[in-house]
């Protein structure tokens, strides 16, 4: 499966951070099937590490526009930090479960103050994957794209999800959790296989992406970074 040097030693490296937004910690199901991915990942040669958004400092956004102004948000927490992390991974898991129809309340202020890595995508050649759990009510799927879809509007090339039905706060079906184990094996190799998608062909020309780029066109001088960023790229001709 792996390349090997002469000496018979693995050369591939392979990151792959979980980032979970459930309160529960690491007895809930969320935290399970997160876990279950990643035992996968490292039983394939992953190297993984999870992230509990709980255990971190995470203000809310102020809007104050420093990100977009000035490139770099002033607030002085552990987001930086983690957004450091996501840099250096191969493969990104956002995982979080169902909070009155949406993600938690942990996950959507990581992902309001992550708006910079969003205007200036920063996440080309990572591997996306995101896990949901709900207990029947809304829609699970959509939540879990929700979280994909974050990390692929920054360049990541989607691996998958896991959106599951949980028994109850700490109760699993087995087949979830064997899913679970499938994306991390699919993560891997993804990453071992160095697959890439037509980033700027499928989302530079989204409704979202044509907006955005109405934006930073046309409010320049206050949008000053990303402008500066989006032109360096090409994508404002």
């Amino acid at each position: 499966m792996f390349p090997l040097c002469d000496d018979g030693f693995k050369v591939i490296s392979m990151k792959v951070l979980a980032i979970v937004g459930s309160p529960h910690g690491t007895w809930g199901c969320t935290y399970r099937l997160t876990k279950r991915m990643l035992e996968e990942c490292e039983v394939h040669g992953g190297d993984t590490e999870i992230i509990l958004l709980q255990d971190h400092r995470i203000n809310y956004c102020k809007g104050c526009g420093s990100c977009i102004v000035k490139g770099e948000c002033p607030q002085n927490d552990d987001v930086k930090m983690i957004q450091g992390k996501m840099i250096e991974a191969d493969g990104i898991v956002m995982a979080s479960p169902v909070y009155v129809l949406h993600v938690t309340g942990l996950m959507k202020n990581f992902i309001d103050r992550c708006l910079p890595m969003v205007h200036r995508p920063s996440l080309h050649g990572k591997y996306a994957a995101a896990i949901s759990v709900y207990l029947g009510v809304g829609d699970v799927e959509s939540v879990a794209r929700y979280m994909l879809n974050f990390l692929v509007t920054q360049g990541a090339y989607p691996v998958g999800v896991v959106a599951a039905l949980a028994k109850n706060i700490m109760e699993l079906n087995e087949e979830d959790l064997d899913r679970a184990a499938s994306l991390g094996e699919e993560m891997v190799q993804c990453i071992m296989e160095k697959r890439r998608f037509n980033w700027e062909e499928t989302m530079l020309k989204s409704s979202e992406f044509q907006m955005l780029k109405k934006l930073i066109s046309e409010g320049r001088d206050f949008f000053k970074a990303d402008y500066e960023y989006w032109k360096s790229k090409g994508w404002l001709d």
